[in-house]
């Protein structure tokens, strides 16, 4: 018998033993039973009451009439009226609540079996990941623990341990920043580099023992994941992060060429007149403000002609090595014509550069090898309605009003000593 049973049974004693003078507080009685001590204090009350009358009938007085405190049939009519609907209540609620654990248990059932049809899955991912040439690796988002690796990826870091170790630690530094990603857009229900679930991002590692470096690109997902080590509970379900990591050299170095053959002379591997003519475009247009310096290498046809078109190629390669140390944008745009692009200086303070570096090459050539070039600079103001090829022919015309000017005759330069 709990204490509140024993309570209630212990003040009906006393009421049938000495109704006088049993007590009860509903205050030490938990509310469900309060009703129940409302009727047993209704009862102690009647029981006195009649006692009294007892004594006095007993005494001589045979007017008293037996009768209940006033209001005790109301009060146990609407007692016992309480505690129906309070049973009733309690009938609903003991439905609900097994309606509830019978849906908990149809959730518990069906998670059972979606956590079962998971495993099947990830078993047959795991199978079918050994047959791809990617690597594969998957890292638990709470301790970065490995969990899997594919064919590929054991294969890698077996034969290339000290790039392995590069790749796999930039791929766990990088997995809280996944997580913020795909959380971020799932919230805003935008995908990620065109994808719901997943992030797509580069990597470069170098590897000595192969070929320089490597060029990756990752696509890495954030899903549930059960641990295939027989060291863990297999029914315990974890976030992990997929790295799927495909070697992107080859690719990278088809756009290296592309580009090369596109932009990039192959002689002074300086950009080339394609690249000019866009960079100024870009530039014309976003309403930035340049400096554009045209540039014309003087005495190329005399090496040429003198001693062969090879040492004519390393005059080239001479000048656009001492046209780089100015800090611009050089581009050779024909045989000996280079284009310089600066976006902060003036065409006055680049002549003067350039009149400084013409100065030095003169300075360093020796009679038979003379060393020059002409040029001249035009300032492309920011949103400009003139194209491009306006301004280029606007310093052309310039650079050889320069060169009329100022550039000696080769009998001048080959015959000023006397010696010969």
């Amino acid at each position: 018998m709990n204490n509140t049973a024993q309570l209630l049974y212990d003040y009906l004693q006393n009421i049938l033993r000495r109704p006088e003078s049993a007590t009860l507080a509903l205050t030490d009685l938990p509310p469900d039973f309060r009703p129940l001590g409302q009727i047993l204090i209704a009862l102690q009350d009647s029981l006195c009451r009649m006692t009294k009358q007892a004594v006095q009938i007993a005494n001589g007085d045979y007017t008293q009439r037996v009768n209940f405190t006033p209001g005790f049939s109301e009060s146990f009519n609407a007692i016992t009226a309480q505690l129906q609907s309070n049973i009733v209540n309690a009938e609903m609620e003991k439905q609900v609540l097994l309606d509830s654990i019978q849906a908990l248990d149809d959730t518990s059932w069906e998670l059972e079996k979606s956590n079962q049809e998971l495993k099947n899955n990830l078993t047959l991912v795991r199978a079918l990941t050994d047959y791809t040439n990617n690597m594969i690796f998957v890292y638990a988002v709470d301790t970065d623990q490995e969990v899997h690796i594919n064919r590929s990826g054991n294969w890698f870091k077996k034969t290339f341990p000290q790039a392995a170790s590069q790749l796999t630690k930039r791929l766990i530094q990088q997995q809280p920043h996944i997580q913020q990603q795909i959380a971020q857009h799932s919230e805003a229900q935008q995908p990620v580099d065109g994808h719901e679930d997943s992030v797509i991002w580069n990597m470069e590692v170098d590897n000595p023992g192969n070929s320089g470096t490597t060029f990756y690109q990752v696509e890495s997902f954030l899903i549930p994941w059960f641990s295939d080590s027989p060291s863990e509970d297999h029914d315990a379900k974890k976030n992990a992060v997929v790295h799927i990591v495909m070697d992107e050299t080859e690719r990278k170095q088809q756009q290296n060429m592309i580009y090369r053959l596109a932009y990039i002379d192959s002689l002074t591997k300086l950009n080339n007149r394609r690249y000019a003519m866009e960079k100024m475009e870009q530039w014309r247009v976003e309403g930035m403000p340049f400096t554009l310096s045209f540039i014309d290498v003087d005495y190329l046809k005399y090496y040429n002609d003198t001693f062969g078109h090879e040492r004519g190629d390393s005059y080239l390669i001479e000048i656009s090595d001492a046209l780089q140390t100015l800090g611009s944008e050089v581009c050779r745009v024909g045989g000996d014509e280079f284009i310089l692009l600066q976006t902060d200086t003036t065409p006055q303070k680049q002549d003067e550069k350039l009149e400084r570096l013409r100065s030095s090459l003169q300075a360093s050539c020796g009679n038979d090898s003379p060393k020059s070039f002409s040029y001249a600079s035009s300032f492309v103001p920011a949103h400009t309605d003139m194209s491009v090829e306006a301004y280029i022919q606007e310093a052309d015309a310039k650079m050889y009003q320069y060169k009329q000017k100022n550039k000696l005759p080769l009998k001048d330069v080959l015959y000023r000593d006397e010696r010969m």
